[in-house]
């Protein structure tokens, strides 16, 4: 079994870690998000950069949000402007972290 390390949580966010499998998981409003580390920072890298309003779209309900497309075609995360600036805040906050952990372990 594996024992699992917050690295951070918000709201409805919650990034944790496993070390030994070498596995970060993103848990957000029944999703489950499993990167290896270097999956992780290269999907934070790719994402962080996009601005809110350049990619916005608006819902059947009027809601304005930003879709991520995944690797499967039928599956999207959705965003509102408050979720999405939640989410790279404790991203941010994640890999800050992250690293804190693999200065004091010595990697």
């Amino acid at each position: 079994m594996c024992k699992t390390s917050v690295l951070a949580q918000k709201g409805a966010v919650i990034i944790s870690q496993c070390c030994n499998c070498k596995v970060l998981n993103i848990w957000r409003s029944g999703v489950l998000m499993n990167f290896s580390f270097q999956q992780f920072d290269a999907f934070y890298l790719a994402t962080c950069r996009i601005d809110f309003d350049d990619f916005l779209e608006t819902r059947p309900d009027g809601q304005e949000v930003v879709i991520l497309s995944t690797p499967f075609p039928d599956i999207s995360l959705v965003f509102n402007r408050q979720e999405w600036d939640l989410f790279f805040e404790v991203m941010a906050e994640a890999r800050f972290m992250k690293r804190i952990y693999e200065l004091l372990n010595g990697n």
